[in-house]
């Protein structure tokens, strides 16, 4: 019997070195990739793969570093797409602006005239969907996310100076957020500061427009859940309104329990999750 559980023991152990000998073909292809250029696709491939090498060799997180090393063999032929992917969490309210945001800059010559800025926003804002996704690690977040704020600035600067302002004066969205008691459609305590800077925001120009994102933790049903994210983002848009912000400019969506803020297991309880996320962006790109 100590004989059999031995064996049994190294052939366990064989096969777990066996499977992490086993290399990812996506992973090896993209640390091969020899980058040369200073366009668009390859200020955006060399960024890719540098967060695919980040995500293996410091993270240990496989499943992010192919998708980092897919998009970096793609932008390295020249591929590069800019928008929300299948992935479900790259439709979060904020994130899926900041995509319209920076499509509208492409759409402007920012490709051509702001290549390394604009190769660095949209890797960064794959980033920021990606660690959004996971949702358990915040630092990773607010590098990603940051990281886009600043690159997609950088990039309506050069459009500015050639003479393309309607990016470059168009504010950057601008996020606030509100949480709720278990179960409640009313927000917690303190919501009334974050709803008065968010209207004076809103109403700050005459082209602002207001999404409002409802989402709900996974302690109730699916269903339960569905109803309460919009419950709540119905109930913040009439407390906005009654701010003096106009209705015909507020939207307003229930996420459910599908996009949390933070990932927990199903049945457990979250103040992060429990929130309404208010997003306050020009016109033209909410």
């Amino acid at each position: 019997m100590f004989f059999q559980a031995k064996q049994i023991k190294a052939l366990v152990l064989g096969g777990v070195l066996a499977i992490a000998a086993c290399a990812n073909p996506e992973i090896e292809a993209a640390k091969q990739l020899d980058i040369d250029g200073a366009d668009v696709s390859a200020e955006a491939a060399r960024e890719y793969k540098r967060l695919a090498h980040f995500e293996d060799k410091q993270m240990w997180d496989k499943a992010s570093a192919v998708a980092f090393s897919e998009k970096a063999i793609a932008a390295a032929n020249g591929v590069v797409g800019t928008g929300p992917n299948a992935d479900r969490a790259s439709v979060d309210a904020e994130i899926a602006a900041a995509y319209r945001y920076l499509n509208n800059m492409r759409a402007m010559g920012a490709d051509r005239i702001a290549p390394k800025a604009t190769g660095q926003a949209i890797a960064r804002l794959d980033c920021w969907a990606e660690q959004m996704r996971e949702g358990d690690q915040p630092l990773d977040i607010g590098f990603c996310r940051n990281g886009f704020a600043e690159y997609a600035s950088e990039t309506a600067e050069a459009l500015k100076a050639a003479g393309k302002p309607l990016a470059a004066s168009a504010p950057m969205l601008k996020s606030f957020k509100v949480t709720f008691p278990l179960g409640s459609t009313m927000p917690a305590v303190g919501a009334d500061q974050v709803l008065d800077a968010a209207a004076q925001y809103a109403k700050a120009s005459k082209n602002m427009r207001i999404v409002l994102g409802g989402h709900a933790d996974k302690s109730g049903s699916a269903k339960r859940n569905q109803y309460l994210s919009q419950a709540r983002a119905e109930r913040i848009a009439a407390m906005l309104k009654a701010r003096g912000v106009p209705a015909a400019r507020i939207s307003t969506i229930g996420f459910g329990e599908t996009y949390p803020r933070v990932v927990t297991p199903d049945g457990q309880k979250s103040d992060e999750n429990r929130r309404v996320e208010i997003v306050i962006g020009p016109e033209r790109l909410l």
